[in-house]
């Protein structure tokens, strides 16, 4: 039986979910699976259904490690990226005092992909395999509106040292851009870098009165969800600001589900929010989604917003409501703009612009027909986002590590 060491530093956003994924996908016959993590990743409520799957292992940091990790300045970004690197290999090293590890899984590689590329991954000649969720510096040279600060150059050149590594067996992608550009480029290290569509659950389908009368949602409105870790960057001051126009239909409400952060509960206390809240436009389910309310929420809107400001990478959220046939309201910029252009599954906004939102909001009161062609193209786009399809992609790629590091 092999020993499979799955580092993970972060309790927050989607990681739980992606190691619960990548646990679910390890045939545990064949192996014996550890989990470091802090304490409240390895006790974290996403991994309660697959903890016979695991043995935790409690990290511990020091306050210099943690006020690393907490540092998001430019600099601090750097530093950041090398601590992540050295907490991983204390982990690494205190588990191989006491066992053999065979493979060691990465599930979000991007917090320490550079600080791997420059000094190499910290795990000996254990072989590994990684998963980027983040990686831009290729966004401009394939179609997709990108932030232009990332130093293009500087990043590609350590990512090619960094699939150069003779360790490093497999890196996973959830960017589709990414895999199209790796084939492009010459050099065999290429070949490692590996499509994983971002899974999204499917819920049972429920009618949208029930879902509406379990949140308590007026039956007769038009419902715009804006889900997950909300803040400024997801656009919804813009959103809120753009629904107390006079010219906004006020059949349109918004529900906000998922953790605020300080920047949004300090808005919800505006004038324009207390309004909305006191005519009844604005819900608010404030905490981590629990995944049955997760279906109440999809099933009881009429769309999705994802008109993020400034955001480039995947989208779950995208996934979610494609695999729903829930149109997605997506701003032009990243992977999100990128895919809704590219698959015609979204409705284009400029989250910046009061009046290209209320364009968009006027087309969901009046029920613009259109809308089902958006939903139809995005169940077709993301039909292989399944979870079925990435535990065989990901238990093929472990399976695969594992025969090229005996071969």
């Amino acid at each position: 039986m092999s020993t499979i060491l799955i580092p993970e530093i972060s309790e927050s956003g989607h990681h739980p979910g992606y190691v619960r994924h990548i646990l679910e996908s390890v045939n545990r016959e064949a192996s014996d699976v550890l989990v470091a993590g802090t304490r409240d990743l390895v006790l974290h409520s996403e991994l309660d259904s697959v903890r016979h799957r695991f043995t935790p292992i409690e990290i511990e940091l020091s306050k210099t490690e943690v006020d690393r990790l907490n540092d998001f300045s430019r600099l601090g970004l750097v530093r950041r990226q090398f601590c992540v690197r050295g907490i991983y290999a204390r982990v690494w090293r205190d588990v191989a005092r006491s066992r053999q590890v065979d493979m060691v899984v990465v599930p979000f590689v991007d917090d320490c992909l550079y600080a791997f590329a420059l000094r190499g991954a910290p795990f000996g000649a254990t072989p590994w395999v990684g998963i980027s969720m983040r990686t831009q510096f290729h966004h401009p040279k394939v179609g997709v509106i990108a932030n232009k600060r990332q130093g293009g150059g500087i990043s590609s050149a350590l990512f090619r040292r960094l699939l150069r590594q003779p360790s490093l067996k497999e890196l996973l992608t959830i960017d589709p851009t990414l895999v199209h550009f790796a084939r492009t480029l010459q050099g065999r290290e290429f070949r490692k870098v590996q499509y994983l569509p971002d899974p999204s659950e499917t819920f049972a389908p429920m009618s949208k009165s029930e879902a509406r009368k379990s949140l308590g949602v007026p039956a007769d409105c038009k419902l715009i969800l804006v889900y997950g870790l909300l803040s400024e960057r997801k656009g919804i001051f813009q959103l809120l600001e753009a629904m107390g126009l006079p010219q906004c239909p006020k059949d349109i409400h918004v529900v906000l589900a998922g953790s605020q952060d300080d920047g949004v509960r300090r808005f919800l206390e505006t004038p324009a929010a207390r309004s909305l809240i006191a005519s009844n436009r604005l819900h608010m389910i404030q905490s981590y989604i629990p995944t049955s309310l997760v279906a109440q929420l999809i099933y009881a809107s009429d769309a999705m917003w994802i008109g993020y400001i400034d955001f480039y990478t995947m989208s779950g959220v995208l996934v979610l409501a494609a695999r729903h046939g829930l149109p997605a309201i997506t701003s032009e910029q990243g992977l999100v703009g990128y895919l809704s252009r590219l698959h015609g599954c979204g409705m284009p906004v400029d989250p910046r612009s009061q009046e290209s939102i209320l364009h968009v909001l006027q087309r969901i009161s009046r029920g613009d027909p259109d809308l089902a062609y958006v939903a139809e193209n995005a169940i077709s786009a993301f039909s292989a986002h399944s979870y079925s399809e990435f535990y065989r992609i990901f238990g093929n790629s472990v399976r695969a590590a594992e025969s090229k590091s005996r071969a």
